[in-house]
């Protein structure tokens, strides 16, 4: 089950209705606090043990003014499940390291939303990518990674220059591999290829390969 703590109501419901047909995967819930529990104990019992990804508004208002929303955070990851904090104020997405806490814009998790239940509904197993960047995740990554080396090597040099092969290679095994891990190695193949490779030819390898999900 996947469990979406949202504290705008009309938010909350418009997509409850939305998502009804996916009534068995997901469940929108608010945080009950209550002076004679404990907050964990609020927190455990507002959730099943079968619970697969919790989605958490970073600005969740708590009707308990003492409980902080770190405290409710850290008590949501201690549970060892995929945990996702969204909020209005967030641009695009991210992952933590251990791709435990994913960080994303409320916007764009709503939109993708369906998306990612489809795919669970289909495959038995949530995949954080298709809430992450949607139906098409793997073109969608491949293009911002695209975006992001263009931004991080074309701003102050020379399209001729040459790249450090090795922490491009490093960069596509990190951001990548999770989200596909045979075209992160088709990338790294055709690099290994080159004896030298410049910026833009750096560029030509990821827009080829880019072709090959259009």
């Amino acid at each position: 089950m996947i469990y979406v703590f949202d504290d705008r109501r009309l938010r909350r419901e418009e997509n409850e209705n939305k998502l009804r047909d996916f009534s068995n995967l997901i469940e929108f819930k608010t945080i009950q606090l209550s002076p004679d529990k404990t907050t964990e104990e609020c927190i455990i019992d507002s959730i099943d043990k079968n619970s697969e990804c919790i989605i958490f508004h970073k600005s969740y208002a708590f009707n308990e003014p003492s409980t902080t929303f770190e405290e409710v955070r850290q008590l949501f990851i201690g549970l060892g499940e995929t945990v996702v904090i969204f909020s209005g104020g967030t641009e695009g997405s991210g992952k933590s390291k251990d791709e435990k806490e994913i960080n994303m814009n409320a916007d764009l998790m709503y939109k993708n939303l369906p998306y990612f239940l489809e795919d669970f509904k289909t495959n038995g197993h949530i995949n954080i990518d298709t809430l992450l960047w949607g139906k098409r995740y793997e073109l969608n990554a491949l293009l911002q990674f695209q975006n992001k080396i263009a931004e991080d090597l074309f701003v102050n040099n020379d399209l001729d220059d040459k790249v450090d092969v090795d922490d491009i290679k490093e960069r596509i095994e990190y951001e990548l591999s999770s989200v596909n891990d045979e075209l992160a190695k088709a990338i790294i193949s055709d690099l290994d290829k080159c004896e030298q490779i410049s910026h833009k030819d750096l560029m030509v390898v990821i827009d080829n390969n880019i072709q090959k999900f259009v």
